[in-house]
């Protein structure tokens, strides 16, 4: 079985191809494993009616460790692995958040600015950390997240586009328990005091030419990051 990110990023290579199929190629655009790259001349190639490209704030997380866990085909961990993404969808659900894409270890969101992604990312960690206190070491479960904020290419319920692959990408950086943004949700969220950004410096990944500025997020359980919702979000293995 593979990485829950490299489901991902099947599937973004799939939808690429949909949509270059139905559309003209820009000159000096290249794509390279599915991914599109900025063209040096900076044109954007015409869309299909059914698509509309839109600023978003991008949240991509996964169940670190997943194949590791799924190896060990055990029905007690195969139930915590439900348990802890019914948890991360009602979180998104919670925070106003557009689930895009879903797997078994994995998940897509959009949200309408970087400030509510990084508050779903915030509370998704709260409310694991608050599940995992009533589990056993072993069955804890930890999640890497990613958040990026930029132009995004909707078609129906799917998004993709360079802006989504980049949050992909951040969660690869991230650690189990952490949260990796970019630079872009870093200025949006400038004045936010509710946020510590720590700098991880430049980094390299892949399929995007530049290195990326990227930030960790250091928070705390004290933090009250959605004052309309007191209570952190838990769901049973047995919702949907």
């Amino acid at each position: 079985m593979k990485f829950p990110i490299e489901n991902t990023v099947s599937f973004f290579e799939k939808r690429i191809k949909v949509f270059r199929s139905s559309s003209t190629k820009s000159p000096g655009e290249a794509v390279v494993s599915g991914y599109s790259c900025v063209s040096s001349t900076n044109r954007q190639e015409p869309l299909p009616e059914s698509c509309e490209r839109r600023l978003a704030g991008i949240f991509y997380a996964d169940i670190a460790d997943h194949r590791r866990l799924t190896e060990q085909g055990e029905e007690g961990t195969h139930l915590h692995l439900v348990e802890a993404m019914n948890l991360m969808k009602a979180q998104v659900i919670a925070d106003n958040g557009h689930i895009a894409y879903l797997t078994d270890g994995a998940i897509l969101a959009e949200f309408e600015d970087a400030d509510s992604a990084l508050h779903c990312a915030i509370n998704v960690h709260l409310a694991a950390r608050q599940w995992n206190a009533t589990l056993g070491l072993e069955s804890q479960i930890g999640f890497r997240i990613g958040v990026n904020f930029g132009e995004a290419i909707a078609d129906h319920d799917d998004i993709y586009g360079n802006a989504v692959n980049l949050a992909v990408r951040l969660d690869g950086l991230s650690c189990s328990g952490g949260i990796c943004v970019s630079d872009t949700v870093r200025t949006e969220l400038a004045n936010k005091s509710a946020f510590k950004f720590v700098a991880m410096g430049k980094r390299h990944v892949k399929n995007i030419r530049k290195p990326v500025e990227t930030f960790w997020i250091e928070f705390d359980q004290r933090q009250i990051v959605n004052t309309e919702q007191k209570d952190v979000v838990m769901i049973s293995s047995a919702a949907s």
